[in-house]
């Protein structure tokens, strides 16, 4: 929301939101308007965690600050709940747009709400789900500036400093631990890459929990991979998103091993802005941008070990394929999803549910 409204020419921004420490509930920074609901501590005790009764919920306040505001367009993000309770509360003359980033339970519109979605993909399913919907596609972006290609003469450094070997060829996983993001797959075939070559290491980064559900015991299994390929392998847990980039920058291959439809695939569009090629699961949004042997490349099947160790024995083997794919993979994302590119698509977005407004 703040790299898209920092940009908007023709719009105020007002960004309502939880409160947060450090920040004053009122503020205006990059032309930005933030609005910050402060739920004290003794309210959420009293009435949200004993008593359940909520009488004056985040939505109620969001709705009344929204009303001060007066706006033309109240976009909410991937929250269909919390539109269908702003829209009971809410009765003003705005625009309503849900923009959603994953599949998500959506019973049914409010009259004259318009659903953005960040893929083609994710809107052929909403399509299937809310036949008459008025559905448009509106992409994610990414700071192309701050995730770009290193110059080679850097890398070394920025692999010493991550405390990454800088003599071999790295392959990064980044995302959650999670059974739907195929991390396992990737060691297991990485472990399979193993018997090709020595050269390689491979870096994950990403929240892991050893709880007892079930994400917790899959993460229970991948440690256990990972310990059994010893010092070729380091899970780097979780890291600042204002630093991530400087582990796409330090990859040779970057790896989204998916195993369910990804609604877009934010991973691989950061790793093609650094300028880093990506691997992917055929599945979902992936495939709107990872064009083979342009762009990306898809794995057959994450399945297939041995096939998906093939694939990325031969993609390191072949450096100029790399460099190419490289090159046209940074191209697309700055013609494609840079902030300003997706600002531009947004506010004509925006422009067009007004006049849909004016005409109805």
């Amino acid at each position: 929301m703040y790299q898209v409204s920092r940009r908007l020419a023709g719009f105020e921004p007002h960004i309502v939101c939880i409160s947060a420490d450090d920040y004053s509930d009122e503020e205006q920074r990059d032309g930005i308007f933030f609005h910050r609901i402060r739920m004290g501590r003794f309210y959420k005790r009293l009435f949200q965690k004993i008593t359940r009764l909520d009488p004056w919920s985040y939505v109620r306040r969001a709705a009344r600050r929204i009303d001060k505001i007066r706006p033309d367009i109240v976009h909410v993000h991937n929250a269909p709940a919390l539109l269908a309770e702003l829209t009971r509360h809410y009765r003003g003359p705005a625009r309503f747009v849900l923009h959603m980033h994953n599949e998500m339970p959506v019973v049914e519109l409010p009259p004259g709400a318009v659903l953005f979605t960040v893929s083609r993909y994710l809107k052929n399913w909403y399509t299937a789900r809310l036949p008459g919907a008025d559905i448009r596609v509106v992409t994610n972006g990414v700071d192309s500036d701050v995730s770009r290609p290193l110059p080679a003469q850097e890398i070394s450094t920025r692999r010493a400093r991550l405390q990454l070997p800088t003599d071999r060829k790295i392959i990064l996983y980044a995302g959650r631990i999670s059974p739907e993001k195929g991390p396992l797959d990737l060691v297991l075939a990485f472990g399979e890459l193993r018997k090709h070559r020595q050269d390689v290491f491979l870096l994950l980064v990403g929240e892991l929990r050893t709880g007892d559900d079930r994400r917790g015991e899959y993460g229970r299994k991948l440690l256990t991979a990972c310990e059994a390929l010893g010092a070729d392998c380091y899970h780097a847990g979780t890291v600042d998103p204002t630093h991530m980039h400087e582990y796409y920058q330090a990859a040779d291959l970057a790896v989204v091993p998916s195993e369910f439809e990804e609604p877009f695939g934010m991973v691989a569009i950061e790793a093609m802005a650094a300028g880093i090629p990506v691997l992917a699961a055929n599945k979902g949004g992936l495939r709107e941008f990872i064009i083979p042997h342009a762009t990306g490349f898809l794995i057959a099947d994450t399945r297939d070990y041995a096939d998906f160790a093939r694939q990325m024995h031969e993609l390191l083997d072949h450096p100029s394929d790399l460099d190419r794919v490289r090159r046209n993979a940074r191209a697309y994302v700055e013609q494609h999803h840079s902030w300003d590119i997706v600002s531009r698509d947004l506010e004509r977005a925006y422009n067009a549910v007004l006049a849909d407004r004016q005409t109805e």
